[in-house]
């Protein structure tokens, strides 16, 4: 009996890593947009702030509503809808969209992909996954976030770089049938499930969190950190800048980052998140700061490593913070919608503040070195006031 109950355990992590994978894939195999662009003819120019982050504007409008899609169509048909967006984006791009307009239409239709899966799959692992082993099951499932970078995104850069622009864009919708085939494998589950019938019903309202300092210091933490994670939508502008290839930065900080996780785990338990969560800002806007100086491969991988090292630690640490600052459940589910918010909303606007910088300076090297210089700077005041504000954790 137990060999069984293991085996479907390894089974729905397998499932849940495929659909983490392609999922992810999706998002950070696009980060060449611009340069497709211009390898076709089209600049992006102005828009390309839009090209890169117009997904994460829409998975933000969508989040609010996916617990009541839920609620009315089931988790199957969600999760279904969020693929067969990702497919429809990608089939557009592949074989119709050879402008910036119509790379936002598209890339708007895959932000319906982002806003309902990652949340659909959190509550399939909530419901699936054991308590006693769900915090290792998620570990391993969570390397398939970073995986991508390292598997996905050179071939990418290969065949940006060379001149394959018809062939990067057909990628995608394989890319999207695979994790579409991947839901599909899911298991069937009951309108409206709960994987807890005990639980208290208590809501936490958006309006308390607003009363309490730390929960707004968290959000502005979390805000500086979301912003430095979402520099790597144009970091392959800055890479074409200064001559160099953005694998050699995103490989090695995906590679860090994925070590991390599964060996140093840990320390998130161990050190003082309160302080180490905004740290790590430091260390990752640090990095991009220091990378619009670079001028080597060897220089580039340093920024990655270390930049690994700031997210392998930093976006498990920002969640543990969830729980120590929400106290009971209600409230540490508000929190975690509200960090998810704060997450799209950098990223949307993130590519478009860089390109607004750009307009202004002519420049993506000084565009990074002003903007993270100005992050490094309050990432530091963050750091500093972190004991005082947190200090009954």
């Amino acid at each position: 009996m137990g060999s069984v109950y293991t085996k479907q355990i390894i089974r729905y992590i397998l499932i849940f890593f495929a659909v983490t994978f392609t999922s992810a894939s999706m998002e950070s195999g696009y980060y060449f947009l611009i340069p497709f662009l211009e390898g076709i003819g089209a600049d992006a120019g102005t828009l390309g702030g839009l090209v890169m982050g117009v997904c994460y504007g829409v998975s933000f409008l969508l989040r609010p509503l996916v617990p009541f899609a839920e609620r009315l169509v089931g988790k199957e048909a969600v999760i279904r809808t969020g693929f067969f967006a990702f497919f429809v984006s990608a089939c557009g791009i592949a074989l119709f969209a050879r402008t910036p307009e119509g790379v936002i239409v598209c890339r708007a239709i895959a932000g319906i992909g982002m806003g309902v899966v990652t949340i659909i799959l959190q509550s399939y692992e909530y419901q699936l996954l054991p308590a006693d082993v769900r915090g290792r099951c998620v570990s391993l499932i969570t390397v398939a976030y970073s995986l991508p970078a390292l598997i996905v995104v050179p071939p990418m850069e290969y065949l940006i770089r060379n001149g394959h622009y018809n062939l990067y864009a057909a990628t995608f919708p394989f890319i999207a049938a695979a994790g579409l085939f991947a839901v599909m494998k899911l298991p069937k589950t009951r309108r409206g499930d709960t994987p807890q019938k005990d639980e208290p019903k208590e809501k936490v309202s958006y309006l308390w969190l607003l009363r309490s300092p730390q929960v707004l210091f968290f959000a502005a933490s979390a805000a500086l950190f979301a912003f430095t994670d979402a520099a790597q939508l144009r970091f392959v502008q800055l890479a074409g800048e200064r001559g160099l290839a953005a694998s050699y930065f995103f490989s090695v900080s995906a590679g860090t980052a994925m070590i991390f996780r599964l060996s140093c785990g840990k320390l998130v338990d161990k050190l003082p998140r309160k302080v180490c969560a905004p740290a790590s800002t430091l260390l990752t806007a640090g990095m991009m700061f220091a990378a619009a100086f670079a001028s080597s491969p060897r220089a580039f991988m340093l920024c990655g490593f270390v930049f690994g090292i700031g997210m392998g630690f930093g976006y498990p640490a920002f969640m543990c913070l969830t729980l120590d600052i929400g106290g009971r459940r209600s409230a540490v589910t508000t929190l975690a919608v509200v960090f998810g918010f704060i997450y799209s909303l950098q990223s949307f606007f993130c590519p478009i503040i860089i390109q607004q910088a750009i307009n202004l300076t002519g420049s993506v090297t000084w565009s990074y070195r002003l903007i993270y210089g100005a992050v490094v700077a309050l990432a530091a005041l963050i750091v500093y006031f972190s004991p005082k504000v947190y200090k009954d954790l």
